[in-house]
């Protein structure tokens, strides 16, 4: 398969930066970014929830199990400790 394309300056340049770290030819480094682009597109894409769950930061500290219902009580109380001397 032949491709034939005109690219931009930015492109250009892009292209010969890489060229000059890499020396790579031109089908080598279009090569190297379509399969590094084809391998991004069949990996699977994770939700912000997955990416949370693996994290561990879900669950990290432990709370009152009511603390949706009463944190404002909860608040008020733990302020007042750290604030006392007003």
């Amino acid at each position: 398969m032949e491709v034939n394309t005109q690219v931009s300056r930015d492109t250009e340049n892009k292209i010969n930066f890489i060229q000059a770290q890499t020396h790579q030819d031109l089908s080598e480094i279009l090569k190297n970014a379509i399969e590094l682009y084809y391998q991004t597109l069949q990996t699977p894409q994770k939700t912000p929830l997955q990416i949370l769950e693996e994290s561990g930061f879900i669950g990290c500290a432990s709370v009152e199990s009511d603390l949706s219902i009463n944190y404002k009580k909860v608040l008020t109380e733990e302020l007042s400790k750290k604030y006392d001397y007003r």
